[in-house]
């Protein structure tokens, strides 16, 4: 059986992107393309404002990278905690971060007609 492997170093913010992307056809109830680069937005913030990560000076931060109005952010938050990405004390699902410096996926389809 041939593995199909692929190697890719990224910035931050694309690193939660394409982890986010990966798994999402995992999850059985899935995140909009939106609710993917919101969270992997916030994900991707480092030093004293990931303490706060949800906080106004977070959420300025991403409205302005992607163009959001703080209502329409708010929207899109209020959607993630509807669906349980986010929890009601602001926290990730831990089942959606990656581990920090590299995160490694192992898949396995096997195919039921030739098993």
């Amino acid at each position: 059986m041939k593995a199909i492997s692929k190697k890719l170093v990224l910035n931050s913010k694309a690193y939660f992107i394409i982890h986010l992307s990966i798994i999402n056809a995992l999850l059985p109830i899935k995140l909009t393309p939106k609710e993917l680069e919101i969270i992997a937005l916030f994900m991707s913030l480092q030093g004293d404002i990931a303490k706060d990560r949800f906080g106004t000076t977070a959420r300025k931060l991403v409205m302005k990278e992607l163009g959001l109005s703080d209502g329409g952010l708010g929207n899109y938050l209020k959607a993630l905690k509807e669906k349980g990405f986010i929890s009601k004390d602001n926290e990730i699902l831990s089942m959606l971060i990656p581990n920090n410096e590299k995160q490694e996926y192992f898949f396995q389809l096997i195919n039921s007609d030739h098993a």
